[in-house]
């Protein structure tokens, strides 16, 4: 795997090309990782995302993970992993393709994954010990990446926000439920890296030059 690798589930990827911002994101790492499950059962033919998507597949910047590829050792990791999910995390929130994504990056050593699926991160997290990016965690690398690029990252954000019809997930809140404007969310994505070990550890890898 590549040195900035990281293992995606689909909701992010999609949230990405609605927003528009697919290309820019996923550039930040060097190379990106979906399961087979992912991307046979979750993304959907013929869509807009799944178009998107699939051209950066062609390109094999995101590459598809299979069960049958992994090592003895690997396997171990992984059905650790999805057996620890699959018999103390609720079904309902925790569904096949966020086991299957969580368990990939345990076999690949990577102690964390992208996921926007704000209801499961916090079971996935302390049952498995993989920390859960989502969406506005990286807008906050970006940023910190290229602060120059404000505009176009608060950009994103707006438009992420019109993504949701049903209500805004805590995630875009504060404590007292107030929609975050986008420093907010910069300023509450700070607070939470700086609080995880993984994550300032995969913000180090990801903004210092090899």
């Amino acid at each position: 795997m590549a040195r900035n690798k990281a293992v995606f589930d689909a909701d992010i990827l999609i949230n990405m090309v609605k927003t528009g911002s697919l290309d820019y994101l996923t550039g930040i790492f060097d190379q990106i990782y979906i399961s087979d499950y992912v991307w046979k059962q979750e993304i959907k033919n013929e869509t807009e995302e799944y178009k998107a998507i699939k051209k950066l597949v062609n390109k094999g910047f995101i590459v598809i993970l299979d069960y049958k590829k992994l090592t003895t050792k690997q396997r171990e990791f992984y059905l650790n992993a999805y057996d620890i999910l699959k018999n103390r995390a609720p079904s309902d929130i925790v569904n096949e393709g966020e086991r299957i994504t969580a368990a990939f990056a345990k076999a690949h050593s990577i102690p964390y994954y992208m996921s926007d699926d704000n209801k499961a991160a916090p079971f996935i997290k302390s049952l498995s010990a993989v920390e859960v990016v989502n969406y506005c965690d990286l807008l906050y690398i970006a940023y910190v990446v290229k602060p120059e690029d404000i505009k176009r990252l608060s950009d994103f954000y707006s438009e992420y926000l019109s993504v949701f019809e049903d209500g805004f997930p805590r995630a875009v809140k504060d404590k007292s439920g107030k929609v975050l404007d986008f420093i907010g969310i910069i300023a509450k994505c700070y607070d939470k890296f700086k609080k995880s070990q993984e994550l300032t550890s995969l913000l180090k890898l990801l903004t210092d030059k090899p």
